[in-house]
């Protein structure tokens, strides 16, 4: 009698990848470790995924998501920034899966969910269309990824963090009303 296909192993897999990159990152993130974690074994695993960069490029669009759902409710660039503030302070390893080679996937214009709705939320607030404010949603981007990779520093204290955070988002509000016309295309 043949085998019957696991229609739920591949969401068994990402599930197990996921939890295990959340838990300990890249470090914790290997093949083996994959297959256990999703109760099958290491040759099925490269059946459904090529390699790790397969795997990896299905995290990063899982976490893509989970960024894009944090902030999608904001009204304001301040307010998404706030909220992916948040979200990478409550899941780091997850922002590290989305901000890993970001840029390279900018320029292959691969989805990028979350920029894309800070272009739109841009043309919200001042006028114009999301394309035209393309060189001040990388401005506020950058300035997030940085705040971010402080935050994220091991052994950060609190307070620090916190005046940080409120730091990087008055930025945030300073160039959305002073550098509208300098970052405009």
């Amino acid at each position: 009698m043949p085998r019957r296909s696991d229609s739920q192993l591949e969401s068994r897999i990402l599930n197990a990848a996921y939890r295990l990159w959340i838990e300990d990152g890249e470090h914790g993130l290997t093949m083996r470790a994959v297959a256990k974690a999703a109760r099958t074994t290491t040759p099925t695993l490269y059946e459904r995924f090529k390699d790790k960069n397969a795997l990896m490029s299905a995290l990063r669009a899982r976490a893509q998501q989970s960024l894009f759902t944090a902030i999608e409710p904001a009204q304001s660039i301040a307010e998404a920034f706030r909220l992916a503030l948040e979200f990478t302070l409550a899941h780091g390893h997850e922002y590290e899966l989305v901000a890993k080679d970001w840029a390279a996937r900018l320029s292959r214009r691969e989805p990028t969910p979350s920029f894309d709705l800070m272009k739109q939320r841009l043309a919200q607030q001042l006028g114009g269309s999301p394309n035209d404010h393309l060189r001040l949603a990388l401005a506020v981007v950058a300035l997030y990824h940085g705040a971010s990779m402080l935050l994220l520093t091991e052994g950060l204290d609190a307070g620090v963090a916190a005046t940080l955070k409120g730091c990087c988002i008055d930025a945030t509000d300073v160039l959305v009303q002073d550098g509208a016309c300098k970052f405009a295309k």
